[in-house]
């Protein structure tokens, strides 16, 4: 699993305990899941995951390019993530409902429909993700433009650890 610096890689019995009840909650999970973080910081990351639950934010992004260089499987729809806040933490479970190819240069209002409302306006959204992006191309010498490719990754909510107390 990769995760960006400064989050905190969460321990693989924790993470197979967490998948163990939400296994027993939710009985239509299946036996595998993948590991994402979602957010810049823990601050940012708990924001995002209360978007979640309210239903604002249904779908996140990936790059190719890092899981290309990062071993990770390409996501596929019905891959169940478990999303970890920043100190490592297993919160939620999501399964994607689908993943669609996307060119950043080409990106309209229409595809960034399924992220949170506060990030939802192109002007706002372009900047924070070539931020965002550039920082995880870095160690890759990598860059954002226009022509690179990224996913669309709209998911469900199956799953809320952080709720049950």
């Amino acid at each position: 699993m990769y995760l960006p610096e400064g989050c905190t890689r969460p321990e693989r019995a924790r993470l197979d305990a967490f998948w163990a009840v939400a296994r027993a909650q939710v009985p239509t999970l299946g036996e595998h899941y993948q590991v994402r973080w979602i957010g810049l910081d823990g601050p940012t990351t708990r924001q995002i995951f209360d978007l979640i639950r309210e239903g604002d934010k249904t779908g996140t992004f990936g790059l190719p390019w890092v899981f290309e260089r990062t071993g990770q499987p390409v996501p596929r729809r019905g891959d169940e993530l478990i999303l970890i806040d920043f100190d490592g933490t297993p919160t939620m479970v999501v399964r994607l409902t689908d993943v669609r190819d996307l060119v950043f240069g080409r990106i309209t209002a229409a595809d960034i429909a399924i992220d949170g409302s506060p990030v939802r306006d192109l002007a706002v959204w372009k900047p924070l993700h070539t931020q965002y992006w550039n920082s995880l191309l870095k160690p890759f010498n990598l860059a954002v433009r226009d022509e690179m490719p990224c996913w669309a990754e709209p998911f469900e909510l199956v799953y809320d650890g952080g709720s049950t107390g």
